[in-house]
């Protein structure tokens, strides 16, 4: 018979990938929809791989009663996943084995990866992580540890049904005194920056109103109605394409420049290519058809050189499996965001410190489109975060009240605020 006697922190190596294929399946079953959780050759990877990953794990350490034997068990879990060329990082697949819950193992895994993170790695300047709306727990674990609420992400992942995702980030200490004011064209966006200066403080604002710039779009009159665009859905060769033309898409540089319109994401790895040969346009995009979630990831054009035919590429994408689409660019974008608020997105979350150039930090911010009604029924959420579902809603009930089309449905603005009353607020 053993008896516990306390819990260690370590980093991950290839000994302990069984035991994390089996934490992994103990806490989601098969619903995990991150490949870090589940396959053999990717845990593999982000383990040898110190460069780009840090994974840490928590070991159960017991021994017997008579004090002879000892061992070690794994039993948390939590990976930061790091993107060096544009000096941020992401925080994801943390679990714990359910019968080690309430020992704040997860916390204690989030404070010395993020503490190491940045002290270690100095070209990181910021962190980013979700986490699950089912219950508060994991959004006060991260908030506990220094972690900035920064938005929602509505209807994002299905895994036992859609669920809402939150936003958060944390930051090298020197980091959110250097951000730069970015002055925005949009008053929709203005609801969600409001939040975010709550929270960071506001910078000083230009007393001059910005006007928003035209937007190009291009002739595609020669566009058949049927098969305007083609789809390739196969992973490492779009991967390897991607790579091999990876400049052709970020303006020479691994990360957009500012003002160039072109969207920008690290945080996913593209496997599906959308092309329309007539016109030699490639659209770059994050896939998941195991919980229908996608990530507009990069372009050789603006968005909204697509002119009127988005709405055709939405119908397409949702035809292939697609019920969530977003996309990460530059606030100072314009012409872009005007385009895509036009096309149904809505602002949902604030990449606070994003991009880093000549020593000033700049805000991007998210946009996305759920193809699904709204349904933030049984959520519990802490309540720094009510502010980001409250300005989504009221943007969300005025384009749907701007459509007939959707209000003939049964996600009406009543429908909508009915299952509002059943957030559980912490």
């Amino acid at each position: 018979m053993s008896v516990s006697y306390g819990f260690k922190n370590i980093v991950a190596n290839k000994s302990h990938i069984p035991e994390l294929l089996n934490l992994y399946y103990a806490v989601y079953g098969s619903d995990y929809p991150i490949s870090i959780g589940y396959d053999f050759k990717v845990m593999e990877y982000a383990i040898t791989h110190p460069e780009e990953y840090l994974w840490m794990v928590a070991l159960a350490q017991t021994q017997s009663r008579d004090g002879v034997n000892s061992s070690e068990k794994v039993v948390g879990s939590t990976v930061f996943q790091l993107y060096n060329s544009y000096g941020v990082g992401k925080v994801i697949a943390v679990a714990v084995l359910p019968e080690y819950r309430g020992n704040h193992i997860s916390t204690r895994l989030i404070t010395e990866g993020t503490k190491i993170i940045f002290e270690q790695r100095k070209n990181i300047h910021a962190l980013y992580t979700t986490t699950r709306t089912l219950s508060a727990a994991s959004q006060l674990m991260f908030l506990s540890n220094g972690y900035y609420p920064l938005g929602i992400f509505p209807n994002a992942h299905k895994i036992k049904q859609f669920e809402t995702l939150t936003f958060m980030g944390s930051f090298r200490s020197d980091v959110l005194e250097k951000r730069e004011y970015v002055q925005v064209a949009s008053d929709k966006l203005k609801p969600i920056l409001k939040i975010s200066n709550k929270i960071f403080g506001k910078k000083s604002v230009s007393p001059l109103k910005k006007v928003p710039v035209p937007m190009e779009q291009a002739d595609l009159k020669e566009f058949s109605k049927e098969g305007m665009f083609e789809f390739i859905f196969a992973p490492n060769f779009v991967k390897k394409f991607y790579q091999q033309n990876k400049d052709k898409y970020c303006c020479g540089s691994s990360v957009v420049s500012r003002s160039s319109g072109r969207i920008v994401s690290p945080f996913e790895t593209p496997n599906l290519l959308i092309v329309a040969p007539q016109i030699d346009l490639e659209l770059f995009a994050y896939f998941s058809p195991k919980d229908h979630y996608c990530v507009l990831v990069s372009c050789n054009k603006k968005l909204e050189y697509f002119g009127p035919h988005l709405k055709q590429l939405i119908f397409q994408m949702k035809d292939h499996g697609v019920s969530y689409v977003e996309t990460l660019i530059s606030l100072d974008c314009d012409g872009t965001i005007e385009y895509l608020l036009q096309n149904q997105f809505l602002p949902s979350a604030i990449c606070t410190a994003f991009q880093e150039r000549d020593g000033k930090f700049y805000d991007h911010i998210f946009l996305s489109r759920t193809m699904e009604p709204l349904d933030f029924s049984n959520m519990q959420i802490d309540r720094s975060f009510k502010p980001f579902i409250d300005q989504y809603i009221d943007l969300w009930t005025e384009m749907l009240s701007s459509s007939v089309k959707v209000l003939n449905s049964s996600a009406t603005p009543r429908a909508i605020a009915s299952n509002i009353s059943s957030i559980n607020i912490r």
